[in-house]
């Protein structure tokens, strides 16, 4: 206990001793909870900071950003949403095993068997999703040598005991499912699916952000600066900014467009049972409790055995050798897959985000529209709009871009918005003849009397 005390006196020099002394095991009991101790504390710094790194991850800072609530729940939530996901299942994937029956006439380890089951992908029969009362598990027969149908839909062995086909015995159809080997990385790889239409949204865009970005700067802003560079149509012209709003729309149908690949690629790799998934889900929900678990009573499976199953079959080979000959034998084996449990509530959880990922991003486009033929409206018909207020008055003179100017200001900064309007006067052709203008009290308020110039580029 000297030399760790002298430790804690000199960390500089004595830095490589106590590292030295946190990886050897101690010799002396007596040092024996101070080594823990340390031990404890290391593990609990690595926690901490791997916890700091999710958190980085999956926070949702408040702030003033570039584009709309709309496309903020695309490009922001849902990759946060895919990544939270993909570790959930990444967790699952390396650290859930799997557990199969193996029967003593296997010889052959059980190990290997779980191995060679989690690599080679287990299944199920399809028809047997119409015989729950002749399944031991979802999609599973009672007997497992029974993997055939007659013609009357009774189950039957498509071989006998001398390994001879059955004429009369057409073997079911076999449904692989491999999903928890991959699905963490296509739900990862998601994020990059929903995030890329913000990144063609900022090539586009770069006016708007650089404002924002003046704008988010502490300190003294210089409005006179704001007014002539990005409402002076010598440096940003009329007809760039007509383009910009109508890239925007073109954005927000690829928002649309995003959000509804997602969900259908989801259903293809899925094998084409997750838009039903939900629906499904809702309608077992309802049944009593008694019914809706038991395989036997239940009109339907359960949504979740039917989405992806918790049970499943797997054939191994066995081949055995004599001195007079060499024998190889199948062995039907019944394992579960406890990662797909958790990948079922995943996936619910996932439909409902995925659905409301296509409402808001339509709404998103509607609001758009409607704002670009307010605006349009308010811009070709200026004299059907009431001009109450200074506002209405410097709207009616300005394009379609520089009203989304303005209103990216006024969200951020009331002040500066008000400022700006003021300023606005100054140089918007017909702004300058309104003296004064009636607020919602009936009182008149005068504009300042600055006087009038030319733009300065």
């Amino acid at each position: 206990m000297k030399d760790l005390n002298t430790s804690f006196k000199q960390p500089n020099s004595q830095q490589a001793k106590v590292k030295d002394y946190l990886v050897a095991e101690p010799a002396d009991k007596s040092d024996f909870d101070v080594y823990h101790l340390f031990k404890k504390h290391d593990f609990s710094r690595s926690m901490h900071a791997l916890t700091e790194s999710v958190w980085e991850v999956i926070s949702w800072k408040s702030k003033s950003r570039y584009d709309t609530a709309s496309d903020q729940y695309t490009r922001i939530f849902m990759p946060k949403l895919f990544i939270i996901s993909s570790l959930i299942m990444a967790f699952s994937y390396f650290n859930d095993k799997l557990n199969c029956l193996v029967h003593k006439r296997l010889e052959t380890s059980k190990d290997f068997v779980q191995e060679t089951c989690w690599i080679q992908g287990f299944y199920i029969y399809h028809e047997m999703e119409d015989h729950l009362t002749n399944s031991a598990f979802y999609g599973i027969p009672e007997e497992t040598s029974k993997d055939g149908m007659n013609i009357n839909g009774a189950l039957c062995e498509t071989k006998n005991r001398q390994k001879e086909n059955q004429p009369h015995c057409r073997p079911m159809t076999r449904r692989y499912f491999l999903h928890y080997q991959w699905i963490p990385f296509y739900v990862c790889s998601l994020a990059v699916l929903y995030f890329f239409p913000y990144l063609i949204f900022k090539f586009g865009n770069a006016d708007l952000i650089s404002l924002v970005d003046y704008i988010r700067t502490g300190g003294f802003k210089d409005v006179d600066k704001i007014v002539n560079n990005y409402f002076n149509y010598k440096i940003n012209s009329k007809l760039k900014m007509r383009l910009i709003v109508w890239f925007n729309i073109f954005i927000k149908l690829l928002f649309i467009l995003v959000n509804v690949s997602g969900f259908i690629l989801t259903d293809f790799v899925m094998g084409g049972r997750f838009l039903s998934y939900g629906p499904s889900w809702l309608r077992w929900n309802e049944l009593p409790n008694d019914v809706a678990h038991n395989l036997m009573k239940s009109p339907a499976p359960k949504p979740g055995d039917y989405f992806l199953p918790s049970v499943g079959l797997c054939n191994i080979h066995e081949m055995l050798k004599n001195e007079r000959a060499t024998y190889t034998d199948e062995h039907v084996v019944i394992c579960e897959i406890s990662q797909n449990i958790r990948y079922q509530y995943i996936f619910i959880i996932l439909w409902f985000f995925f659905v409301m990922g296509c409402l808001i991003s339509v709404l998103g486009l509607v609001q758009s529209l409607f704002v670009l033929a307010k605006s349009m409206y308010w811009v070709s018909y200026p004299k059907h709009v009431g001009k109450k207020s200074l506002s209405d008055c410097v709207h009616s003179q300005l394009t379609l871009r520089e009203m989304e100017y303005l209103d990216k200001i006024r969200q951020m900064d009331m002040t500066m918005y008000g400022e700006v309007l003021r300023e606005l006067t100054r140089f918007k052709p017909d702004i300058h003849v309104i003296k004064k203008f009636q607020t919602a009290d009936g009182e008149v308020m005068l504009l300042p009397s600055a006087p009038l110039g030319q733009h300065n580029v």
